[in-house]
Protein backbone atom coordinates (compact mmCIF):
# COMPACT_ATOMS: atom_id res chain seq x y z
CA UNK A 1 0.00 0.00 0.00
CA UNK A 2 1.36 3.19 -1.15
CA UNK A 3 2.07 6.08 1.69
CA UNK A 4 -0.67 8.32 0.44
CA UNK A 5 -3.42 5.52 0.67
CA UNK A 6 -2.34 4.92 4.18
CA UNK A 7 -2.51 8.25 5.44
CA UNK A 8 -6.16 8.78 3.72
CA UNK A 9 -6.76 4.76 5.68
CA UNK A 10 -5.79 6.47 8.72
CA UNK A 11 -7.49 9.35 8.48
CA UNK A 12 -10.74 8.17 7.46
CA UNK A 13 -10.45 5.81 10.54
CA UNK A 14 -9.60 8.49 13.06
CA UNK A 15 -12.56 10.95 11.70
CA UNK A 16 -14.47 8.20 11.88
CA UNK A 17 -14.34 7.42 15.33
CA UNK A 18 -14.34 10.99 16.42
CA UNK A 19 -17.71 11.15 14.40
CA UNK A 20 -19.28 8.12 15.39
CA UNK A 21 -18.36 8.81 19.11
CA UNK A 22 -19.40 12.79 19.06
CA UNK A 23 -22.89 11.63 17.19
CA UNK A 24 -23.47 8.60 19.20
CA UNK A 25 -23.24 10.00 22.63
CA UNK A 26 -23.66 13.77 22.37
CA UNK A 27 -27.64 13.49 22.00
CA UNK A 28 -27.86 11.05 24.68
CA UNK A 29 -25.91 14.00 26.94
CA UNK A 30 -27.38 17.01 25.25
CA UNK A 31 -30.92 15.68 23.92
CA UNK A 32 -31.78 12.98 26.90
CA UNK A 33 -35.43 13.26 25.96
CA UNK A 34 -34.88 12.64 22.02
CA UNK A 35 -35.66 9.43 20.20
CA UNK A 36 -33.13 10.82 17.81
CA UNK A 37 -30.60 8.29 20.33
CA UNK A 38 -26.91 7.30 18.11
CA UNK A 39 -28.46 7.65 14.80
CA UNK A 40 -26.74 10.65 14.30
CA UNK A 41 -23.64 8.70 14.74
CA UNK A 42 -24.19 5.80 12.88
CA UNK A 43 -25.85 7.25 9.84
CA UNK A 44 -24.31 10.33 9.36
CA UNK A 45 -21.49 11.86 11.35
CA UNK A 46 -19.51 8.34 11.61
CA UNK A 47 -20.05 8.07 7.79
CA UNK A 48 -19.52 11.13 7.29
CA UNK A 49 -16.54 11.38 9.24
CA UNK A 50 -14.26 8.60 7.70
CA UNK A 51 -15.50 10.00 3.97
CA UNK A 52 -14.11 13.49 4.68
CA UNK A 53 -10.68 11.96 6.49
CA UNK A 54 -10.17 9.66 3.51
CA UNK A 55 -10.66 12.50 0.82
CA UNK A 56 -8.78 15.03 3.07
CA UNK A 57 -6.12 12.15 3.97
CA UNK A 58 -5.35 11.57 -0.19
CA UNK A 59 -5.20 15.42 -0.21
CA UNK A 60 -2.76 15.50 2.08
CA UNK A 61 -0.56 12.98 1.81
CA UNK A 62 -0.02 13.58 -1.38
CA UNK A 63 0.93 17.22 -0.44
CA UNK A 64 4.63 17.22 0.67
CA UNK A 65 3.45 18.91 4.31
CA UNK A 66 5.34 17.18 7.79
CA UNK A 67 4.01 14.43 9.72
CA UNK A 68 3.49 17.59 13.02
CA UNK A 69 1.55 19.86 10.04
CA UNK A 70 -0.40 16.61 9.18
CA UNK A 71 -1.13 15.71 12.87
CA UNK A 72 -2.31 19.52 13.34
CA UNK A 73 -4.57 19.76 10.65
CA UNK A 74 -5.86 16.46 11.54
CA UNK A 75 -6.36 17.36 14.80
CA UNK A 76 -8.30 20.64 14.14
CA UNK A 77 -10.28 18.44 11.67
CA UNK A 78 -11.23 16.10 14.61
CA UNK A 79 -12.20 19.44 16.80
CA UNK A 80 -14.84 20.77 14.02
CA UNK A 81 -15.76 17.84 13.38
CA UNK A 82 -16.78 17.33 16.85
CA UNK A 83 -18.25 21.01 17.32
CA UNK A 84 -20.66 20.42 14.59
CA UNK A 85 -21.21 17.05 15.13
CA UNK A 86 -22.74 17.96 18.47
CA UNK A 87 -24.49 21.72 17.69
CA UNK A 88 -26.58 19.42 15.03
CA UNK A 89 -27.27 17.33 17.92
CA UNK A 90 -28.42 20.04 20.32
CA UNK A 91 -32.35 19.97 20.73
CA UNK A 92 -34.65 22.40 19.48
CA UNK A 93 -37.48 23.83 21.86
CA UNK A 94 -40.52 21.64 22.60
CA UNK A 95 -43.72 23.59 21.93
CA UNK A 96 -45.81 23.51 25.25
CA UNK A 97 -48.88 24.77 23.85
CA UNK A 98 -50.56 27.43 22.33
CA UNK A 99 -52.10 30.89 23.60
CA UNK A 100 -54.79 31.84 21.05
CA UNK A 101 -56.30 35.49 20.16
CA UNK A 102 -60.06 34.24 19.90
CA UNK A 103 -63.67 34.98 19.80
CA UNK A 104 -66.45 32.34 20.72
CA UNK A 105 -68.49 31.71 17.06
CA UNK A 106 -70.79 28.85 18.53
CA UNK A 107 -71.63 26.68 21.85
CA UNK A 108 -73.22 23.71 21.76
CA UNK A 109 -73.79 21.09 24.46
CA UNK A 110 -71.19 17.73 24.15
CA UNK A 111 -74.13 15.69 23.41
CA UNK A 112 -74.22 17.12 20.04
CA UNK A 113 -70.97 15.72 18.93
CA UNK A 114 -71.75 12.30 20.28
CA UNK A 115 -73.07 10.59 17.19
CA UNK A 116 -70.12 11.57 15.01
CA UNK A 117 -67.74 10.58 17.85
CA UNK A 118 -69.24 7.67 18.42
CA UNK A 119 -68.82 6.57 14.47
CA UNK A 120 -65.01 7.58 15.07
CA UNK A 121 -64.64 5.28 17.59
CA UNK A 122 -66.35 2.46 16.47
CA UNK A 123 -64.05 2.97 13.07
CA UNK A 124 -61.02 3.01 15.17
CA UNK A 125 -61.76 0.29 17.10
CA UNK A 126 -62.61 -2.14 14.25
CA UNK A 127 -59.21 -1.21 12.73
CA UNK A 128 -57.13 -1.57 16.16
CA UNK A 129 -56.80 -5.74 16.39
CA UNK A 130 -54.12 -5.64 18.68
CA UNK A 131 -55.08 -4.37 21.53
CA UNK A 132 -59.16 -5.07 23.48
CA UNK A 133 -61.07 -2.12 23.78
CA UNK A 134 -62.39 -1.47 27.40
CA UNK A 135 -65.92 -3.34 28.14
CA UNK A 136 -68.79 -1.08 27.55
CA UNK A 137 -66.43 1.72 26.42
CA UNK A 138 -69.42 3.19 24.69
CA UNK A 139 -72.17 2.79 26.96
CA UNK A 140 -69.67 4.91 29.27
CA UNK A 141 -68.72 7.21 27.16
CA UNK A 142 -72.51 8.21 26.14
CA UNK A 143 -73.36 8.53 29.16
CA UNK A 144 -70.84 10.67 30.16
CA UNK A 145 -70.76 12.61 27.83
CA UNK A 146 -74.84 13.37 27.71
CA UNK A 147 -74.41 14.10 31.52
CA UNK A 148 -71.01 16.25 31.49
CA UNK A 149 -71.82 20.02 33.12
CA UNK A 150 -69.66 21.85 30.15
CA UNK A 151 -70.20 23.09 26.56
CA UNK A 152 -68.50 22.75 23.52
CA UNK A 153 -66.98 26.03 22.09
CA UNK A 154 -66.63 26.93 18.29
CA UNK A 155 -63.61 29.37 18.29
CA UNK A 156 -62.96 31.78 15.27
CA UNK A 157 -58.81 31.98 16.20
CA UNK A 158 -57.56 35.33 15.02
CA UNK A 159 -53.75 35.05 15.72
CA UNK A 160 -51.65 32.61 17.82
CA UNK A 161 -48.23 32.54 19.90
CA UNK A 162 -46.41 29.10 20.44
CA UNK A 163 -45.05 28.73 24.15
CA UNK A 164 -41.59 27.27 24.11
CA UNK A 165 -40.05 25.00 26.43
CA UNK A 166 -35.97 25.19 26.13
CA UNK A 167 -34.16 21.97 26.50
CA UNK A 168 -30.33 22.79 25.99
CA UNK A 169 -27.90 22.28 28.69
CA UNK A 170 -27.50 26.29 29.60
CA UNK A 171 -31.55 27.05 29.33
CA UNK A 172 -33.27 23.74 30.06
CA UNK A 173 -36.56 23.70 31.08
CA UNK A 174 -36.92 27.95 30.60
CA UNK A 175 -40.08 28.91 28.83
CA UNK A 176 -40.43 31.76 25.94
CA UNK A 177 -43.00 32.55 23.67
CA UNK A 178 -43.05 33.34 19.84
CA UNK A 179 -44.35 35.65 17.81
CA UNK A 180 -47.79 36.19 17.86
CA UNK A 181 -48.65 34.55 13.93
CA UNK A 182 -51.54 36.05 12.19
CA UNK A 183 -54.23 32.92 11.22
CA UNK A 184 -57.75 32.61 10.06
CA UNK A 185 -58.61 29.01 12.11
CA UNK A 186 -62.52 27.32 13.54
CA UNK A 187 -61.84 24.94 16.10
CA UNK A 188 -63.50 23.29 18.83
CA UNK A 189 -62.84 23.26 22.16
CA UNK A 190 -64.38 22.53 25.48
CA UNK A 191 -65.29 24.96 28.63
CA UNK A 192 -66.91 24.60 31.68
CA UNK A 193 -65.86 27.61 33.50
CA UNK A 194 -69.62 29.32 33.33
CA UNK A 195 -72.13 26.40 33.75
CA UNK A 196 -73.77 24.55 30.71
CA UNK A 197 -75.62 27.15 29.28
CA UNK A 198 -74.78 28.98 26.17
CA UNK A 199 -75.28 32.84 26.93
CA UNK A 200 -72.57 33.89 28.94
CA UNK A 201 -69.99 31.93 26.43
CA UNK A 202 -71.97 33.92 23.66
CA UNK A 203 -71.89 37.27 25.34
CA UNK A 204 -67.78 37.60 26.05
CA UNK A 205 -65.57 39.36 23.72
CA UNK A 206 -62.46 38.33 21.56
CA UNK A 207 -59.76 37.90 23.92
CA UNK A 208 -56.85 35.86 24.88
CA UNK A 209 -57.31 31.85 25.61
CA UNK A 210 -55.01 28.70 26.45
CA UNK A 211 -56.32 25.41 25.74
CA UNK A 212 -54.80 23.42 28.58
CA UNK A 213 -52.40 20.82 28.14
CA UNK A 214 -51.61 17.94 30.51
CA UNK A 215 -48.22 18.18 31.67
CA UNK A 216 -47.95 14.76 32.35
CA UNK A 217 -49.32 13.38 29.95
CA UNK A 218 -47.08 11.02 27.37
CA UNK A 219 -48.22 10.39 24.21
CA UNK A 220 -45.42 7.58 23.37
CA UNK A 221 -47.76 5.56 26.23
CA UNK A 222 -50.87 4.06 25.42
CA UNK A 223 -53.74 4.86 27.20
CA UNK A 224 -54.92 3.55 30.32
CA UNK A 225 -58.29 2.95 29.10
CA UNK A 226 -59.05 2.68 25.41
CA UNK A 227 -61.34 3.82 23.76
CA UNK A 228 -61.33 7.12 25.95
CA UNK A 229 -64.52 7.14 28.09
CA UNK A 230 -64.17 10.47 29.58
CA UNK A 231 -66.04 13.55 27.41
CA UNK A 232 -62.55 15.27 26.91
CA UNK A 233 -60.73 12.55 25.28
CA UNK A 234 -64.00 10.83 23.87
CA UNK A 235 -64.66 13.93 21.76
CA UNK A 236 -61.22 14.56 21.34
CA UNK A 237 -61.04 18.41 22.98
CA UNK A 238 -58.92 20.64 24.81
CA UNK A 239 -60.25 22.71 27.45
CA UNK A 240 -60.19 26.13 26.97
CA UNK A 241 -58.77 28.35 29.86
CA UNK A 242 -57.38 31.88 30.69
CA UNK A 243 -53.96 32.20 29.95
CA UNK A 244 -51.86 31.65 33.14
CA UNK A 245 -49.54 34.32 34.26
CA UNK A 246 -46.32 32.85 33.97
CA UNK A 247 -47.29 32.90 30.01
CA UNK A 248 -48.69 35.97 30.04
CA UNK A 249 -45.74 37.64 30.86
CA UNK A 250 -43.66 36.12 28.00
CA UNK A 251 -46.59 37.23 25.29
CA UNK A 252 -45.39 40.54 22.99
Amino acid sequence: MSAVWRVSLRWALVLGAVGFAAGFFGPMVLSPESNIGPIIGILFSGPGGALAGAILGVLFGALRVSQARRRQVLGVACVVLTIVTLYYSLPEPAVRGFVIDAQVDACAPPAEGLEAALAQWEQAVARVTWAAPAPNWNETATSNVQHDPGVVLTMRIRRKSAILRHRQPWDRNQTSADPWVAVDESKQYYADNEGSACAPYLARQRQLYWPAVDPDSDPTKPAAIWPPTDTLGFLQLQTLGPVPAEYQRLLH
